[in-house]
């Protein structure tokens, strides 16, 4: 990995970035760095509560881990300089991250990064437009949002390569029949949509399936509505021609569960997408992670290449973790690497023209944790590099565990499935 050079203007940097003005409300409770030359705050829009938490959760350990070593680095080289990563509880709830999004700019502070999620993006997006802010997101993928020369950079590459590649998968895993569950927002209807096209254009039958409302909190309507639909296609195509693919956060658990009680969802296969694969909620000997498990359920999620898997940093946040991170998470990490970069370049006062082509410039020349971060026109990245991932049962429970995965370069698609080592 190649680490940045953080040397130089460390106190316009640190005015730039805190504006004088203290520190912005931690929602952790964490204690907060003093305001001050040499003290460098960098904000984070995270979900830590709600139904994107267990993304939020890893997002956060690969932040901290990230503060850890970019402070230690500059101890290693006698700067006084230190980065705190101030995080803010967005609670999974579009509005709640415009607020704070306001909150960062009220004092003074034009970066904000965080997995942010797609409807999280359209709700800060014309905030941050307006405000010649810089948003970084590492979990925004809808490809609505990709729209070149505004606030909005993306750290991993968006659903169009998901949806080609679980639709190549499927179809690998002789599915002709899918039926999709889904939540009802920017990035649920744009991931099926996307999954669905693609899954037709190589031959297969996607049904029109569930969708449900993001604020839903019972389930048992939607798997009742999928139940029958599932029994529908079992009884024209067959039982092992169909399958269920799930574009939902971490509500996964509870519509899984839900399944377990219903005749026909037991009796094909489940696939899941993004937003649920890694998700602990399906892990153990809940009654959901033991569903999870015999139904062979299967997703896939944006993940590091191969290569980089068994990197010192990823150990790292997985010890602080507990668990595997997914791969935005540690594309984060590396984010904040960067910003540091772009702060220690650009001079006090920099506007948001200069801050941009600073980024970009940093993107496209820097390898790290999880890959080239190299992006594309509209600021999202080019790699589009996906685990597929399965749940099976171990001593302990389901676990999640790595099978296979399938990448996408600046240039070319490719469609073979790589097994992961073991």
């Amino acid at each position: 990995m190649r680490y940045p050079v953080l040397i130089g203007c460390i106190f316009l940097t640190a005015v730039l970035l805190c504006g004088c003005t203290g520190t912005a409300p931690d929602d952790t409770g964490a204690p907060a760095a003093t305001s001050g030359p040499g003290i460098v705050q960098v904000d984070a829009i995270l979900d830590l509560t709600g139904v994107g938490s267990s993304l939020g959760e890893s997002s956060q350990a690969a932040l901290l881990t990230a503060q850890d070593d970019i402070n230690r680095y500059y101890a290693g080289i006698g700067s006084p300089a230190r980065v705190q990563v101030v995080i803010h509880d967005a609670g999974s709830d579009p509005s709640t991250a415009l607020s704070l999004a306001g909150q960062v700019h009220a004092v003074n502070r034009s970066f904000v990064i965080g997995y942010l999620g797609s409807a999280e993006v359209s709700a800060i997006k014309n905030y941050t437009d307006a405000n010649r802010m810089i948003a970084i997101s590492s979990g925004s993928t809808a490809p609505s949002l990709a729209i070149p020369d505004d606030s909005i950079y993306r750290m991993i590459s968006d659903d169009t390569a998901q949806g080609e590649f679980m639709a190549a998968y499927l179809d690998s895993e002789g599915v002709d029949v899918v039926i999709p569950v889904w939540r009802g927002d920017v990035w649920g209807d744009s991931l099926s949509n996307l999954t669905g096209s693609a899954f037709s254009a190589r031959g297969g039958t996607a049904l029109d399936g569930v969708r449900y409302d993001p604020s839903t909190t019972d389930y048992q309507a939607a798997v009742s509505s999928l139940d029958v639909i599932t029994g529908e296609a079992m009884a024209e195509y067959g039982a092992d021609r169909v399958g269920i693919y799930a574009v939902t956060f971490n509500e996964i658990g509870d519509i899984m569960g839900a399944a377990a009680e219903t005749p026909n969802l037991s009796m094909v296969r489940w696939f899941g997408s993004d937003g649920n694969t890694l998700d602990p909620s399906l892990t153990g000997n809940s009654p959901a992670a033991r569903f999870a498990s015999s139904v062979n359920m299967t997703g896939m999620i944006w993940g590091i290449p191969i290569l980089e898997r068994d990197s010192d940093v990823v150990t790292r946040i997985t010890a602080r973790l507990g668990r595997e991170p997914d791969g935005s998470a540690i594309a984060l990490y590396d984010t904040l690497w960067v910003v540091m970069e772009v702060r220690e370049e650009t001079p006090g006062g920099a506007d948001r023209d200069q801050l941009a082509r600073s980024l970009v410039h940093h993107l496209d020349t820097y390898t790290g944790a999880s890959g080239d971060l190299t992006v594309n026109t509209a600021g999202d990245r080019e790699l589009a590099s996906y685990n597929i991932v399965e749940v099976t049962r171990g001593v302990s429970g389901s676990e999640w565990k790595n099978i296979a995965q399938i990448m996408k370069g600046p240039s070319d698609i490719r469609e073979q499935i790589v097994a992961y080592p073991e």
